[in-house]
């Protein structure tokens, strides 16, 4: 018996990829805005306009191959009562999205693969990653990292959605990235496995053992990501503007990104406050950069996370 193919809503997905690909304009102009300010922008800017544009094409095109071969692998070679989500989008905080290129879903443990269909020799050594160019190794993005960036935001999804589900299931969500194409992979000291293809896909999901994950708690997770829409962002920044007590006062705290990505924490209160809150991103298994106090207002204290 199959495994089991689930797909999100497509109505649903299309209003994702057009948000995304709102994003995606809105950080291309930023890059070229750049580019414009410098010396002889004006005659930079159509050049790196259409290498941005090509670049994001390139990227999406080199996925698509590699990712529709390992469904198909997951599909065949996964017990009957396994499920399998393909391209899985979802949106955790305003503008921050996941992109799952497969999600499997089986009574072992939850599955977040990621697929690279890149061409050539790569090396990975504790999640920092470098591809063979001619004599040289030169770095590249790390998979490993993207996917662990992958599972910490599921998670993070999953604690605002399915609350107590969260809890059962937060400790059997495991993370793999596979090469499809690659011609040689070396991965060492890696925080999650690294297989090439989608049977050594399968074989790593088969080491997982036990009955971890209920079939009741699977179901919810299929009916949640298949009808999750995109945030209304307003209504989410009024529900995550918390307000906490502190002896008979109050401090606030809000969340949000920087035009370059970086995710922030911002505290209006005390340092003390700012540490309290800190703290509880660390035990969340989140990196947290120094507390920093505004430079403007002086009870206004933030820090970054990832």
């Amino acid at each position: 018996m199959l495994a089991r193919f689930v797909e999100q809503d497509k109505e649903i997905k299309k209003l994702f990829y057009q948000k995304i690909k709102e994003k995606e304009e809105r950080e291309k102009q930023k890059h070229l805005d750049k580019i414009s300010e410098g010396f002889l922008g004006w005659l930079l800017e159509p050049i790196a306009d259409v290498a941005y544009t090509w670049r994001r094409i390139s990227e999406k095109e080199q996925g698509s191959s590699g990712e529709n071969s390992v469904g198909w692998a997951l599909h065949l070679w996964l017990p009957g009562n396994a499920v399998v989500i393909n391209d899985l989008v979802l949106e955790v905080e305003p503008d921050e999205f996941i992109q799952f290129d497969h999600l499997g879903l089986n009574i072992n443990g939850i599955f977040v693969l990621e697929t690279k269909s890149w061409d050539g020799a790569f090396l990975g050594t504790k999640d920092k990653w470098r591809m063979k160019q001619g004599n040289k190794w030169v770095e590249v993005q790390s998979p490993t990292k993207q996917n662990e960036r992958h599972v910490k935001l599921f998670k993070k999804w999953l604690e605002e959605n399915l609350p107590d589900l969260h809890e059962r299931v937060k400790d059997h969500i495991y993370p793999i990235v596979i090469f499809k194409r690659a011609k040689w992979v070396k991965a060492k000291d890696c925080s999650m496995p690294v297989v090439i293809g989608g049977m050594e896909a399968v074989g790593e999901i088969r080491k997982v053992k036990g009955e971890n994950i209920s079939e009741e708690d699977i179901n919810l997770i299929i009916e949640a990501v298949r009808n999750a829409k995109p945030l209304d962002h307003d209504e989410w920044k009024k529900k995550h503007s918390k307000e906490k007590e502190r002896g008979g006062e109050r401090y606030q705290v809000t969340t949000g990104k920087t035009s370059n990505g970086k995710m922030y924490v911002r505290i209006v209160g005390t340092k003390e406050d700012a540490q309290k809150v800190a703290e509880e991103y660390k035990n969340q298994n989140y990196t947290i950069s120094e507390i920093r106090q505004d430079k403007k207002d002086k009870n206004v204290w933030f820090f970054y996370y990832c």
